[in-house]
């Protein structure tokens, strides 16, 4: 069976050989052994909406070789589809235009192309040969000839692979190098070629790259150079137009201007390779919304399609996968662990006799050991204790194509989480190892595991008490791990680098020690892994004695918390970083404050002590004049004759009193003896109060001493 995924392609050419695209794993799950486009004419379910879908893929040159405009549209439909990898709506769209056009040669080159596609391991090359067998060879001009021609060398009887794929980029180079018509296309397969043929030949990805780089000097928004710009770098990791690769990256992610607007109709391959590029480069959230967005087209595609025959799961496999990696890497741990149970239930449904049950098995060993590995160290109760042996339920078959690394992983999970499974996981390590051997194909695979063992040997040994030879064991892992091609469509990608455990173990071994080291080199392979990124700052943390140490301090927590931020999960390592990247209070700040409260408080007191001390002198003076106001009363009162006060001490109602009478006055009738009366010790006769004067308020005068 053709490879179902990317990463069980042989192992010593996935790294340059393959791109993922969706519809072909369809076609090769539907079809087994060989990839056989076998589309209904006409464009089948989806001819109704192909000028739509043409559109939206964006325009490039091309000229045009018949009379009949619409044969001219479905061929440039069916041309760009094929560019991108969509081969079997590229080959409805050739056979259509065949029919409006029988003598459109260009319509059955298109065709013959779709069965032997270099970049998607297609190689029919008898059934293309049959196809370009119906072209006229009369009539034909210059540049038609020469893609026919280059064609007829790619498929040519009685040749060697490499052979052919030479012939036919020696064509392409000549086609690009006269810059004619056509010359845009040629440079687009030729930069494919270069790439499928890298280390052969003299050619190699970086001159790829400039071929793709001369097409975007002349159409800087150039949709297929910018794909293949973006693909290279997501599979190829070169050094050259990186800023480019991920700046058509970045202007995807909308969707919504661009050679890219509205794509939303068309299957994942945009956005796996986005997603493998962010990879590269550590940028977690990016990887994680490229392969959402890509299970968001996939369902999409399906649903549109109605292709509910097919195993869906299949096509979501790639973006499952990069939004379970960005995710465990972003500690959202409990969103990962959703993903982890959706593959499971497809592995649970998947009939025992289904030739999709081996590839399914795969990638649930693959992460669930990464589930559990990239949680280990942070102690959640809830992954620590993962069921790892009610995950392994079955062996796999060494030789099938990258299930030697998916069972391994977990072998090697499983003897991390119970150091008393190492030893039989070892063996079966090893068994896997033998089965192996003397298959060249499978070189890398067989490193890989050997890889695995040398790590859990190393902490079985560790656990035992020998350090040197833990220490040793995995030194020789990680110049094993150096040697390899690691890219996410790799079987190695982004397990736990042997530096990384180094690291880890030695910061067990030596609490002091600066273990900075081992994570930098990790980091170095793996860019952007939080589990390293975190080692370093506990190493600086554990070793600070300098201020440049506790900058290095600072800026490595920030690093880790920018990843970590939006975590879905508590644990003890996020509150750790938390508390490093929240500011430290400097030694002095709390005398500080102190005596901030205290001068508060003392002028506070002062305050008060002003104020009752002006209330006190105030009442004091009243109090003064008081008192000689009412001397001076008694003094008016004795001068007068009268000995005494009636009023006491109520010197305001001093006015009130009338004259004494004297001889000539009339005495007017004396009032009842009723309230009107002041009460207590009256006089001989009796004092009238004037009418305005309310007696209820007048009191009974006390004597005066």
């Amino acid at each position: 069976m053709v490879m179902l995924f990317c990463r069980y392609l042989p192992s010593s050419s996935i790294a340059k050989r393959f791109i993922v695209i969706p519809i072909t794993l369809l076609l090769a799950a539907q079809y087994g052994g060989t990839v056989t486009t076998t589309p209904t004419s006409g464009g089948g379910n989806i001819q109704h909406d192909w000028e739509e879908i043409s559109a939206r893929m964006g325009e490039i040159e091309f000229p045009v070789f018949t009379n009949v405009p619409e044969a001219n549209k479905r061929f440039m439909a069916g041309l760009k589809a094929q560019l991108y990898g969509w081969i079997e709506f590229a080959t409805d769209q050739f056979r259509a235009s065949q029919e409006l056009d029988p003598s459109f040669a260009m319509a059955y080159w298109g065709e013959a192309m779709s069965y032997t596609f270099a970049l998607l391991h297609i190689d029919q090359a008898e059934l293309s040969r049959a196809t370009l067998a119906k072209i006229s060879a009369k009539n034909l001009v210059t540049t038609e000839d020469q893609f026919i021609n280059a064609s007829m060398a790619l498929v040519k009887a009685n040749t060697t692979q490499d052979e052919r794929y030479r012939q036919f980029t020696v064509h392409l180079e000549r086609i690009t190098q006269n810059g004619g018509p056509g010359s845009d296309v040629a440079a687009i397969l030729l930069a494919s070629m270069m790439y499928e043929l890298d280390g052969k030949y003299g050619y190699s990805t970086e001159k790829a790259l400039d071929v793709l780089a001369n097409v975007l000097k002349k159409q800087k928004a150039h949709p297929l150079a910018l794909f293949y710009m973006i693909t290279l770098h997501a599979y190829a990791s070169p050094t050259k137009y990186t800023n480019v690769a991920l700046q058509a990256a970045d202007e995807m992610e909308t969707m919504k201007s661009g050679p890219y607007t509205g794509l939303y109709r068309y299957p994942p391959a945009l956005h796996i390779p986005r997603a493998y590029l962010y990879f590269t480069y550590g940028r977690w959230t990016n990887m994680t919304d490229a392969g959402n967005v890509a299970l968001n087209l996939h369902d999409n595609y399906v649903t549109f399609h109605k292709n509910g025959s097919h195993p869906s799961a299949l096509f979501r496999f790639h973006a499952s996968m990069t939004v379970h990696i960005g995710l465990l890497q972003r500690a959202k741990f409990s969103q990962a662990y959703s993903i982890l149970l959706q593959l499971k239930s497809t592995v649970n449904v998947t009939d025992g006799t289904s030739p999709l049950l081996s590839a399914y098995l795969g990638a649930y060993y693959t992460m669930a050991a990464r589930q559990y590995l990239e949680t280990r160290n942070y102690n959640i109760s809830r992954y620590k204790t993962m069921d790892l042996d009610e995950v392994y339920s079955t062996p796999l078959d060494p030789t099938g194509r990258g299930n030697a690394v998916s069972e391994a992983i977990l072998l090697l999970a499983r003897g991390l989480q119970q150091i008393n499974r190492a030893t039989m996981s070892k063996a079966r390590m090893e068994v896997i190892e033998g089965r192996l051997a003397n298959k060249p194909q499978f070189d890398q695979d067989r490193t890989i595991v050997e890889i695995f063992r040398l790590q859990l040997t190393a902490h079985q040994e560790y656990g035992y008490g020998d350090y040197t030879k833990a220490f040793d064991l995995l030194r020789q892992a990680a110049e094993k791990e150096g040697s390899l091609s690691t890219h996410i469509h790799d079987t190695t990608y982004l397990y736990i680098p042997s530096w990384e455990m180094y690291g880890d173990l030695y910061s067990k071994y030596d609490t002091q020690a600066h273990t900075e080291q081992f994570y930098l080199r990790a980091l170095k392979k793996y860019p952007g892994r939080t589990a390293s990124m975190l080692g370093v700052a506990r190493s600086y943390q554990r070793t600070m004695r300098t201020i440049t140490y506790g900058e290095n301090v600072r800026v490595w927590y920030n690093k880790v918390y920018n990843v970590w931020r939006h975590s879905d999960t508590e644990f003890a390592a996020l509150t750790e970083v938390e508390h490093a990247v929240t500011p430290d209070t400097p030694w002095w700040a709390k005398y500080v404050v102190i005596g901030a409260v205290v001068g508060v408080g003392a002028i506070f007191f002062l305050v008060i002590v002003i104020v009752a001390d002006k209330r006190r002198t105030k009442t004091d003076s009243i109090i003064t004049i008081s008192k000689r106001e009412i001397q001076e009363t008694k003094a008016m009162y004795l001068a007068s004759g009268v000995e005494k006060n009636p009023l006491g001490d109520r010197p305001h109602l001093l006015e009130m009193q009338p004259r004494p009478l004297s001889a000539t006055d009339s005495i007017p009738d004396a009032p009842s003896p009723t309230t009107q009366m002041v009460q207590g010790v009256a006089p001989a006769e009796y004092v009238v109060a004037p009418q305005d004067v309310i007696l209820d308020d007048i009191v009974a005068p006390t004597d005066q001493k």
